[in-house]
């Protein structure tokens, strides 16, 4: 198509986000105009190169930032010798199937055309023929993860005070099986209410070789890698690199864990976020992209 087909939105005082949506843009062929502006204030040294690029293309692809192949990084089978005891943690916590169903890439091209006929006042797609969304059955039926059940919401962690650094340092200690001291010592590093996947994949999935005779309980282990796995998977963000101490006070009894409603909880925040994407401005999205993959 090289010019817009008949039809558009007629009356934008219901849909308030429209009149910064990516799409509005497209419709009224701005997307030139705001791309070769930006890219002379950010990437002035480029300038000359991205007006050349730009004018090929009505928006780049979104840039889609996947965590998938991280899941495969972590061997399950070699972390613990009660490999057994660990496995059944997991598989009680309802988890286990992201493990194989994650995508390692995301279709970006896909994903971007998604984006842009998305309305973040509905949550619905709109498109040709109607409006589409994912619902809580498609969650359940094509992740296998539970969508009714305990929320999914932690409120001592959402502020960074001394109190809630205090708060988050003895429970990673506790929950985690590491001393006060290392457990201050990474949020430090972490620099807010966060870990490193790296601290967590290397403390408790060592390569080989590099492991002691001395292991932490496997309710511990369990713990870090159900903490790793969400974080690649259903709450992945921006970073890549972090995961929120929030989500290891919902880990705190493992015989509960099976009982919130993850699924409820990944839909709402691929809805926001899925929103937050639409915007001109914004260049790139996270989330679980998978599941936006396997729903189209």
């Amino acid at each position: 198509m090289c010019a817009p087909f008949p039809g558009g939105l007629e009356d934008g005082s219901l849909l308030k986000s429209f009149k910064d949506h990516v799409a509005l843009a497209i419709w009224s062929n701005e997307v030139h105009t705001f791309l070769l502006v930006w890219s002379s204030l950010k990437f002035w040294v480029f300038n000359k190169l991205m007006e050349c690029f730009l004018l090929l293309q009505d928006r780049p692809t979104l840039k889609c930032i996947n965590h998938g192949a991280q899941i495969q990084e972590w061997d399950l089978q070699s972390c613990h010798p009660d490999t057994a005891g660990l496995q059944r943690i997991i598989q009680r916590s309802g988890s286990n199937t992201l493990i194989d169903c994650s995508y390692r890439k995301a279709n970006k091209e896909v994903i971007t055309a998604f984006v842009e006929r998305w309305q973040p006042e509905k949550n619905t797609f709109h498109l040709p023929f109607g409006e589409m969304s994912i619902s809580l059955e498609d969650v359940s039926m094509l992740l296998k993860i539970p969508v009714t059940g305990k929320v999914v919401a932690v409120e001592n962690f959402v502020r960074y005070t001394d109190e809630s650094r205090s708060d988050a340092i003895k429970l990673v200690s506790k929950l985690l099986g590491v001393s006060i001291e290392d457990a201050e010592e990474e949020v430090n590093i972490s620099k807010g209410l966060t870990v490193q996947k790296c601290w967590l994949k290397s403390r408790w999935c060592p390569k080989a070789g590099a492991r002691n005779t001395t292991y932490p309980p496997v309710e511990c282990t369990a713990r870090a890698y159900l903490l790793y796995l969400l974080s690649c998977t259903l709450f992945a963000d921006k970073s890549g690199s972090r995961v929120s101490i929030a989500l290891l006070k919902l880990l705190e009894d493992l015989d509960d864990v099976g009982k919130y409603a993850w699924g409820a909880a990944a839909l709402a925040y691929l809805y926001r976020h899925l929103g937050s994407a639409t915007i001109l401005q914004v260049s790139q999205i996270a989330r679980y992209l998978t599941l936006l993959e396997v729903f189209y």
